[in-house]
This record gives structure tokens, C-alpha cells and sequence, in this order.
């Protein structure tokens, strides 16, 4: 297959370098204003080593109590990420590993208590942190100023952590002596003073036709988040029910800054009870039950909604709700039809009659409305400015650190590479499409499409495949030969030699192409129709000779959820939700991918800002260029959350309700 841009070629000498000069112009302005200052990375650096300082205190002090002989010195907190890598810009995270390669259990693992005692002794010193565990791995969220208000609600969230964790100790040493009297036949004391819910499982089942026992319901909602995806064209699909004010005792979903792992898109937990959204999946009849099921005991769920939205909210509010409903693919085609008649009457000032009446056949509708869930507030979550040195800190993670070994490699093959990278950054940072957060694509994801075009896509390769190239082969020395975690870490990682190369122009023949020519190339093969990159059936492989697989070849066709191998054995693992949308393979940790962020309207926003930009570049070549590429955006919505839970099954042919009679 032709790898290289469409029209690359094709277009007239004079068009071609109008246009590259007209990028070359824009990366003069803009790379510079991107590119971190050395007082930064050295602020940053002071930074890191303090902070090393204080894991080196906390973890010896903890496993010296359990091992005299403990060596604190083998305690080590690394970057990786952007500032190791080379391609970071003004003003990023800094991303760090805790490694301590002689701590039991695991720093990982979920029975480990370094974790907590770290962000117990970091807000004890004053900074900022807040540890996430539902995230793809554990990790701290630090910043080293925060304003009085947020170090309140921190300290604030970490005594309740406590109290919980205080609560649940008591439950289950109460349970150990419940089980140690029945053990012993000593009749367990009656609690007279116990509220109902405490005697929850003893009311009897006398639940009201419609209303379904708690159990049932949760294994509906479970099938409704099964959402069938379009051929190419998931659907996001994980229920949102953020922690705020309004909505305690949830986890708000969290996405780490750029790094070189996914440290978001945490997956919601299926045993989780989700108030507002006793909705069954339309068609599906309840489960049948056996004999003994008949008579068991089950509390009714007690979010059960006995009174539609619609009776309490304005015309206003209603019209507002529906429509972002719709937005979100509820209702079929003629529940449409009753909601925009309905909302016509109201934009229209119709007569108080015919909007009453256009409203009572909203009635009539699926009940969508009581999903409803605000965005959260996000109270905990840090400026971008104004409380110093942020950070995200992760525990033990060995494959972070090779992979931003080999991206530092890449960066000194070529002196391209990185104002290359950087441009890409700034450019989707000011579009805002580098947002895994909010349903984009990190940085990482960008740098990963940049290398593949300069190693895959450009005539002639301006960087070699540093995962198959001959030297790499005979690299055998142990960090190169290893398996971490069950994957090949070997590339050619002699930063010497590359550079040795790269100045004597052994790594490529092409030392003509300008940064703007190179960027022409690039963003000519991610916008083209044909020809370019297929978003729908192609998968980035950075490690396989010629850069492409095919979504057929990695199984990675439609969405699904995964859980990752626990770190200890007995543990469980982690459940993630994998798209693929986007395909970018890691190039180490292979059944991982670096795109499972990008939802729907994530996609749709990336591949129009590549259009957009391929639209102005081509413009350059006939007339001077009134739009400025680099243009801040309009903020976006969060494309992630899903105000409504998971989107219906499109176009799904439902089987008919069975009707069933308790016995």
C-alpha cells in the first residue's frame, strides 16, 4: 500500500512550497512559546528530588517495622513522561514512578498501604495530594501550592477515607464475632434500637408490581451498559455518577495529565448502586427464578422513582432536557416526533392549551428524564495555574520507563523530531483535542502519530524503527533482553551512538525537508478521505515494520470490557473499558490501546480539526491565509459524560416482554 500523504506530490512545486513555508513560519512562532525554559525543568527537577526524599522517609519507615534489614536507599522516584522523553512544553506535568523493589506487598498492589500513607504525609507537609485507585493503576494527584480553600477539601476527602475505612473495620470485626458466635450456637442479640436499613434483609418481598428488587435491578442496568456499537462507530458507555455536593458517595472518573500510560478512564463498578436509574432494558424479561429464589428476601431498591421528572420541571427545563437527551441518542424516531412537537410549542409561544396538551403526550414517552445526572464539580480538581509544581505520582510501573526511554531516543535520532512534536502538541492543545479527560486523545497519542508518519510515512524515513533496527538485535546486554511483564522492552537504546549517527547522516538521506514540508506530509495523511490513514479499519503500530495493523488482525473491532491481570495473586483486577474508536497500538504493552479514551464525539472533534488544518495549509498555496491554524477553541463539552448513563442499542430489534406472575 502507498504510505505516503495524498497529493504530497501531486501538487505543483510552487503549491507545495507555499505551503510548507507557511508552516514553517507558524512553527517558528509557536515552537518556541511551547518549549519548556531550562529554569522550568530545573524548578521541576529540585522538585523531584524532594519529593524523593519524602518516599524515601515514608516507605523505610514502614517496612522497617516489618524488616530491620530494610535498605531505604533502593527507594527511587524516576520521571518518566514528556520531561524524560524530551518533548515537553511549557507549563506540563511532570510524571513520576515510585519504585521500591524490596517493599511486600507490592506498591501496586490494593493491599499496600504505602500509597495512603504517602498522601497522608504529603498533606501532613502542606502540599496538595489526593490518591486515586480507580484509575488505570494507582495514583497521586500532587501539587506543591494549593490555595487554602482546596488543601481544606483534601484534608477534608482523606478524613473521609478514614472514617469509612474506621467503618468498615468495625463492620467486619463484627462480622468475624457474628460468625464465631453461630459457630458456637450462641444466639446472636436482638438490636432493638436497629433502623431499617439494618434490618433490610429481613423485611419480607412485598414489592409492588413494577418496582424491582434491588438485585434485578442491577443486572439490568448491566445489560443496558452492554451497548451494541455500530460497525467502526462505538458508542461511549459507562454510566456517570460523579462525587459532588449533590451527589455524595460516588467517585468522580478521573484522567491523569499526559504520561505514557492511560491513567484514566476508570471503569465504573458494576455492583455499584446507581440511584435514578431503575430503568429496565426495554424488551428483556426478568429472570426467572428457582424455587428457593421465590422465597428469599430482598429489599426493594430504594432509588425506585415513583413520580416522573417531568411533573416538577418548567417547559423551559423539560425542553432543554429532552433535546440533550435526543443529542445522546435516546428515543426512536417517533418519540422524536412527540418531543419536537412539544418543544415547537413551547419555542413557538403557543397557546397554554396546546402546550399542556403537546406536554401530557410526553407522558406517554420512556421514562429517560430520571436518569438525569449533573456534571460533577469537580472541587477537588486543581488549577491550571497559581499552585506550583503539579505531578502525577504512580507505583511501580517498569514499562512507563523503558518506553520513555526509547521515545528519548527517537528525539536525538533527528533535530526535526522534536519541533515536530512539539508543534502537534500545540496545535491539538489549542483546538482542544488532548483531553483524554474529557474524551480526546492525550499527548502520548499525538507523539505516537507523529513518529509513525516520520518512520512509516515520509519518502524517504527520517527516523529509523528503533524496535527492529540491526543494532537493537545485537543490544544484548540485561536491560535490553529482559521481558517485563510478560513484553519485549528490546530497542536500539544507545543514545551516544544515535547521536553519533544521526550527525554523520547515517539514520537518513533526507536532511533537505524542512519541519514545515514534514508537517504538510502529516497533517495531509490524517485529513485525506482516501488514501491516508483509514481511522475506521487501521491500527498505529509503531512496532511493526511498515506502521500499520488492521483492527481485524488485533481483535479490536468493538468495545469491551477487560480486566486487567491483579498484581498479587488473589487479588482482583482491575476492569477497564477498551474502545477503538481510535487504534494506537503501545509499543511495548501491545494489547493496549493508547486511544480507548476517544469516544464518539472525541473522534469527530479530532478528525475535523485535521480537516480544518489540511484545509487552511491548501489554502496557502493560492491566497494569504486569514485564519489563524493555532486558534484557541472553544471550550468543549466534556465528551466523556453522558448525562443521561449509557446510550440505548441503536436500530435493535426488541424481543417482546414475557409476562410472568410470582407464584
Amino acid at each position: 500500500m502507498n504510505r505516503h500523504a495524498p497529493d504530497r506530490y501531486a501538487a505543483s512545486q510552487a503549491a507545495a512550497q507555499a505551503q510548507s513555508a507557511y508552516l514553517d513560519a507558524i512553527a517558528a512562532l509557536e515552537v518556541p512559546k511551547a518549549m519548556i525554559s531550562a529554569a522550568e525543568e530545573q524548578q521541576k527537577e529540585t522538585m523531584r528530588q524532594d519529593l524523593e526524599d519524602v518516599c524515601q522517609r515514608v516507605v523505610t519507615e514502614y517496612e522497617i517495622e516489618k524488616d530491620a534489614l530494610f535498605d531505604g536507599s533502593t527507594v527511587s522516584l524516576k520521571c518518566y513522561g514528556s520531561l524524560r522523553t524530551g518533548f515537553a512544553t511549557h507549563s506540563s506535568d511532570m510524571d513520576l514512578v515510585l519504585t521500591s523493589p524490596n517493599s511486600n506487598p507490592h506498591l501496586s498492589s490494593t493491599e499496600s498501604d504505602i500509597p495512603r500513607l504517602l498522601e497522608k504525609a504529603l498533606l501532613e507537609l502542606g502540599f496538595g495530594a489526593r490518591l486515586l485507585t480507580r484509575t488505570r493503576m494507582p495514583l497521586i494527584k500532587f501539587c506543591e501550592k494549593p490555595a487554602p480553600e482546596l488543601a481544606a477539601r483534601l484534608q477534608e476527602e482523606r478524613i473521609k477515607w478514614e472514617n469509612q475505612k474506621a467503618v468498615l473495620s468495625k463492620e467486619l470485626a463484627k462480622k468475624t464475632v457474628d460468625e464465631s458466635r453461630k459457630g458456637s450456637n450462641v444466639p446472636e442479640p436482638m438490636d432493638q434500637k436497629a433502623t431499617p436499613i439494618d434490618r433490610a434483609d429481613t423485611l419480607k418481598d412485598d414489592s409492588p408490581e413494577g418496582e424491582v428488587p434491588l438485585e434485578d435491578v442491577a443486572d439490568e442496568l448491566k445489560d443496558i451498559d452492554e451497548t451494541t456499537s455500530l460497525p467502526m462507530l462505538q458508542l461511549p458507555e459507562h454510566v456517570n455518577e460523579p462525587h459532588s455536593s449533590q451527589n455524595p458517595g460516588f467517585d468522580t472518573r478521573e484522567v491523569g495529565s499526559e504520561g505514557l500510560i492511560d491513567k484514566g478512564s476508570s471503569q465504573p463498578n458494576d455492583k455499584t448502586e446507581k440511584p435514578g436509574a431503575a430503568i429496565s432494558a426495554p424488551g428483556r424479561p426478568r429472570p426467572k427464578k428457582d424455587s428457593a429464589d421465590v422465597h428469599k428476601k430482598k429489599p426493594v431498591a430504594p432509588f425506585v422513582v415513583k413520580e416522573r421528572r417531568e411533573a416538577v420541571l418548567s417547559n423551559g427545563e423539560l425542553v432543554r432536557l429532552y433535546k440533550l437527551a435526543m443529542k445522546e441518542g435516546w428515543f426512536e424516531p417517533g418519540e422524536r416526533t412527540t418531543i419536537l412537537a412539544f418543544c415547537r410549542a413551547v419555542e413557538d409561544g403557543s397557546p397554554d392549551d396546546q402546550v399542556a396538551e403537546r406536554r401530557a403526550q410526553l407522558l406517554s414517552l420512556p421514562d429517560v428524564l430520571n436518569r438525569y445526572r449533573p456534571p460533577p464539580d469537580h472541587l477537588l480538581d486543581y488549577p491550571k495555574d497559581g499552585v506550583g509544581v503539579q505531578c502525577d505520582i504512580i507505583f511501580s510501573n517498569p514499562l512507563a520507563i523503558h518506553n520513555s526511554a526509547m521515545l528519548r531516543c527517537y528525539n536525538l535520532s533527528d533535530p526535526r523530531v522534536k519541533p515536530m512534536v512539539l508543534f502537534v502538541k500545540a496545535w491539538a492543545k489549542c483546538r482542544k483535542i488532548n483531553s483524554p479527560y474529557h474524551g480526546t486523545l492525550s499527548s502520548y497519542g499525538y507523539v505516537l502519530m507523529v513518529l509513525h508518519y516520520l518512520i512509516n510515512v515520509a519518502k524517504p524515513a527520517i527516523c529509523l524503527n528503533l524496535q527492529h533496527i540491526e543494532m537493537a538485535m545485537r543490544d544484548t546486554s540485561a536491560e535490553n533482553t529482559q521481558i517485563i511483564e510478560g513484553y519485549n522492552v528490546r530497542f536500539w537504546r544507545d543514545e551516544a551512538m544515535i547521536r553519533q549517527w544521526a550527525m554523520q547522516g547515517h539514520i537518513t538521506p533526507d536532511r533537505q525537508s524542512t519541519v514545515g514540508s514534514l508537517l504538510r506530509g502529516f497533517f495531509q495523511y490524517f485529513a485525506a478521505p482516501s488514501g491516508g490513514f483509514s481511522w475506521a479499519m487501521e491500527v498505529l503500530s509503531l512496532r511493526t515494520p511498515g506502521g500499520i495493523l488492521t483492527k481485524q488482525q488485533k481483535q479490536w473491532i468493538a468495545a469491551k470490557t477487560e480486566v486487567l491481570d491483579p498484581v498479587k495473586a488473589g487479588e482482583k483486577g482491575q476492569e477497564v473499558r477498551q474502545r477503538y474508536l481510535f487504534a494506537i497500538e503501545d509499543p511495548f504493552e501491545t494489547n493496549h490501546n493508547i486511544a480507548r479514551t476517544v469516544v464518539h464525539n472525541g473522534i469527530v472533534a479530532i478528525r475535523d480539526e485535521f480537516r480544518r488544518a489540511n484545509r487552511l495549509i491548501q489554502q496557502a498555496a493560492n491566497t494569504n491565509v486569514t485564519e489563524d491554524s493555532f486558534a484557541e477553541a472553544a471550550a468543549k463539552d466534556d465528551l466523556n459524560y453522558r448525562y443521561f448513563g449509557p446510550r440505548p442499542r441503536p436500530n435493535v430489534a426488541k424481543a417482546p416482554v414475557q409476562a410472568t406472575k410470582a407464584a
